[in-house]
């Protein structure tokens, strides 16, 4: 199949709200360690509706096209990119750039470069027909995993890292997750995993049709963040009643630290994945005289993704449940939408 010399993108092309819009740019030229890949899905992470909005509390490198979770299929091989082979079916991490010499890269730690670029934020993303990657962020989908589930090994990573990487949970110990969102869902699928004892998940009203979903699973206790004396009484069936082992706030705003702080166990953890730009404008002693962990976790690295890519080929973990809606790049604005107003877990773009 010939590549186009032109494709379709959604690119955000200025720093205001709403400025956000479907173009026709140039197809990425590649360099001798990159591939070109043809994008065959592109999943919609929650940042993606502020970056439109620009309720965003970082930098993005203006104009830009949106997107990091995608799958995809090689079409085009950089010269020193010889170990892969156009039709490969990949997925590839979401550091464009890392330089590769600094503390962070050298104890392999890259994706905390401070010179590091992330696809949709920094560099030209998937929410495009094409995109491009250096081979060293490369990673093959097994056979026996769709196109579209792939598309989901992003988020499921970042959970994975989270709570593997950087809690010190243990079978048989109690977990809160705050926001059953995509992040929150594949938390719970990993707690699951790992022998969770109690295992509960909050949110908020549009959340209800999400909530049953991590019912079927396998959420011992679901309730909305508002409902603060079933909170307690979650709280009250932990060990003793002392509180959650560890607590995963996928969500990041000041209210869900808030509830974190509370349901939190004395010398239990807090692992804040979700972002938050607002000020939260509360004390946080409860911290101190709990002598509990606040741990900020941030994205992932290559054994994370090969360790979730042999979750996905066992079946241990199966990320199709999480997919409710589909949409094409010319839908993007009714896909955001879905996003926003709560209506759906994964929103895929097929491209």
């Amino acid at each position: 199949m010939a590549i186009k010399k032109k494709m379709l993108a959604i690119v955000k092309y200025e720093n205001s709200d709403n400025a956000v819009k479907l173009m026709e740019i140039d197809t990425p030229l590649i360099n001798n360690d990159e591939v070109l890949i043809e994008v065959k899905y592109a999943g919609i992470c929650g940042s993606d509706p502020h970056i439109l909005h620009q309720n965003i509390s970082y930098k993005l490198n203006i104009p830009v096209v949106l997107g990091h979770e995608y799958s995809g299929i090689i079409v085009k091989i950089g010269k020193n990119a010889k170990e892969w082979n156009i039709g490969d079916r990949v997925i590839s991490e979401t550091h464009y750039y890392y330089c590769n010499e600094c503390v962070m890269c050298r104890t392999g730690n890259y994706h905390l470069c401070k010179n590091r670029m992330g696809y949709g934020f920094h560099a030209n993303g998937a929410f495009a027909e094409y995109i491009k990657a250096n081979k060293r962020i490369l990673h093959k989908i097994p056979d026996n995993i769709e196109l579209k589930e792939a598309a989901l090994t992003e988020p499921l990573c970042v959970a994975y890292n989270a709570i593997v990487n950087n809690s010190s949970f243990k079978p048989g110990d109690s977990a809160l997750i705050i926001g059953p969102g995509t992040i929150g869902l594949t938390s719970l699928m990993i707690l699951n995993n790992m022998g969770a004892f109690r295992l509960s998940i909050i949110g908020i009203e549009p959340d209800k049709e999400k909530l049953l979903n991590a019912k079927d699973l396998g959420a011992t206790d679901t309730c909305f963040s508002s409902e603060w004396e079933t909170i307690e009484n979650l709280i009250k069936k932990t060990y003793q009643g002392y509180g959650f082992d560890v607590v995963i706030d996928s969500v990041g705003s000041a209210d869900t630290l808030n509830i974190a702080i509370k349901a939190v166990k004395p010398l239990g953890e807090i692992i804040k994945i979700g972002w938050g730009p607002k000020p939260i404008n509360y004390s946080l002693d409860e911290i101190i005289a709990k002598s509990a962990k606040l741990i900020g976790c941030f994205s992932h690295h290559w054994i994370v993704w090969e360790k979730c890519i042999n979750l996905l080929k066992s079946r241990k973990i199966n990320l199709t449940p999480l997919i409710t809606h589909i949409k094409s790049l010319k839908e993007w604005r009714e896909a955001f939408e879905l996003v926003e107003r709560l209506k759906a877990i994964k929103v895929l773009f097929k491209i």
